[in-house]
Order: C-alpha cells, then sequence, then structure tokens
C-alpha cells in the first residue's frame, strides 16, 4: 500500500556508495529499498541506520544478473510501498587485470553484473517506474579515462553509459529522466582495496588534494534524484573531484 511518499531502489545498497546513497535518500524523505546480493547483514544494518533517523527502509536480497530475481525486487517493492520512483543501479564488481592476462570466468562474471545486471535494472525500471521518475546508473571514470588494467570493468562502464544515453530518449515522453553518475577514487568501495601508495597517488590527482567520499557521491545522486534535475537527461556526470584533468 502506498503510504505517500516517493520509493527508490538501490542495488548494491550494502555497504561503500550503495550505503550511503541508501541513507541520503531516507533523509530526502524517500522509502528506501536496500537491495544486496550477499550480505544481508550489512544491509539490514543500513536499515537499521535509516529506521533510527525515522527513515523508512526495508532491505531486499537477489542476483541482479537474474531476470527473475530483477523482477521479483520490482515486485517486493511494489507490494510494500506502492511503487517505483526512483532506481539507483549500483550494483558492480572489479575486475583487474591485463587484458592479455584475464580469463574468461573473470571477464564473464564482470559483464555479468556489470552489465548485463545493470542492463535488467534499467529495463525493469523502464517498465515499472512511476511517471516522473529518475534512473541513475553509477558508472566510473573509468568509463571515461581508462588505464592499464582497468581494460574489461571500464567497458562495461561505458557500455552502461551508451545505454544511458540511449534510454533517456525512449522514456523521456513520460517525464523519466536517465543519467549516470561517475565517481573517481572513492572510500569506502571498491577503492578500499587499494594500496597506500595507489591511494596517495589518486589523492593527489585532485585539485582538493583528497578521496571522493562516498557522501560526495551519494549528495550528487540526492540531487538527480530530486524534482530540481528535470531538465538533465542522457548525461554522464563526472563525479572524481576535478582528477581526471590531471590524467596523463
Amino acid at each position: 500500500m502506498s503510504s505517500g511518499k516517493r520509493t527508490a531502489i538501490v542495488t548494491g545498497g550494502s555497504g561503500g556508495i550503495g550505503a550511503a546513497i541508501c541513507k541520503r535518500l531516507a533523509r530526502d524523505g524517500f522509502n528506501v529499498v536496500v537491495h544486496y546480493n550477499s550480505n544481508e547483514g550489512a544491509a539490514k544494518d543500513v536499515v537499521s541506520e535509516i529506521k533510527a533517523a525515522d527513515g523508512s527502509a526495508v532491505s531486499l536480497g537477489g542476483d541482479v544478473s537474474d531476470e527473475k530475481s530483477i523482477a521479483e525486487l520490482f515486485d517486493q517493492t511494489v507490494k510494500q510501498f506502492g511503487g517505483v520512483d526512483v532506481v539507483v543501479a549500483n550494483s558492480g564488481v572489479s575486475g583487474g587485470g591485463p587484458v592479455q592476462d584475464l580469463d574468461l570466468e573473470k571477464f564473464d562474471k564482470v559483464v555479468n553484473v556489470n552489465l548485463r545486471g545493470s542492463f535488467l535494472t534499467l529495463r525493469e525500471a523502464g517498465r515499472r517506474l512511476n511517471d516522473n521518475g529518475r534512473i541513475i546508473f553509477i558508472s566510473s571514470q573509468l568509463a571515461v579515462k581508462p588505464i592499464a588494467g582497468s581494460g574489461v570493468y571500464s567497458a562495461t562502464k561505458a557500455g552502461m553509459d551508451a545505454l544511458v544515453a540511449a534510454m533517456s530518449q525512449e522514456v523521456g515522453a513520460r517525464g523519466i529522466t536517465v543519467n549516470s553518475v561517475g565517481p573517481g577514487a572513492t572510500v569506502p568501495g571498491m577503492f578500499d582495496r587499494s594500496n597506500d601508495e595507489r591511494k596517495e597517488k589518486f589523492r593527489q590527482l585532485s585539485p582538493f588534494q583528497r578521496l571522493g567520499r562516498a557522501e560526495d557521491i551519494a549528495d550528487i545522486v540526492s540531487f538527480v534524484a530530486s524534482d530540481d534535475s528535470r531538465w538533465i537527461t542522457g548525461q554522464h556526470l563526472r563525479a572524481e573531484g576535478g582528477a581526471i584533468n590531471s590524467y596523463g
């Protein structure tokens, strides 16, 4: 049954950037569906934190690369809250390494989650989203500026950016916007696994002399999810603190 509030689904919402997005959208007044793949405990912790701040949230699990699982995610959200207004496709995995050294198993894993999973999420959003809704894909600065070792990961993110641009032209008549947000080196998140030397290198690339924070990305998503962003669609919003301008 509808609560009269807008509802957002955030895939990969149990940690890092996803968790920060969930908490920010809850503060913005959304019912938030904290989706997780395997870390149920972390997702429940995010829900508990949101509820402790008088927000509204539930956690739902599932494999984003599975068509039936994505359909069930939307089914359960509609059953719980009456509809879906915002979808943030945040689920993703890294898959670093030189192209010539990657085996097909790792390639398939990255493609299945980052490309297939994001496609299924956006496709279902296009079918189920309320009019004037928001579809937001969490991309990467590596989609725009690949580096050695990022080839497959960059390809999946760039592929989804192309899908975002096309989809924005297909659903615009319903007032729905489709955009991607491209974080740079951000903590907490995948970049946590980098060593201190690599973190320092990326810290120095930004004119702000720091790494991105998950909350930086969440604040941008908050804007893109709002009515104030209604005239922005089909865009890749770079969110890397100017670091990309320092790349050689």
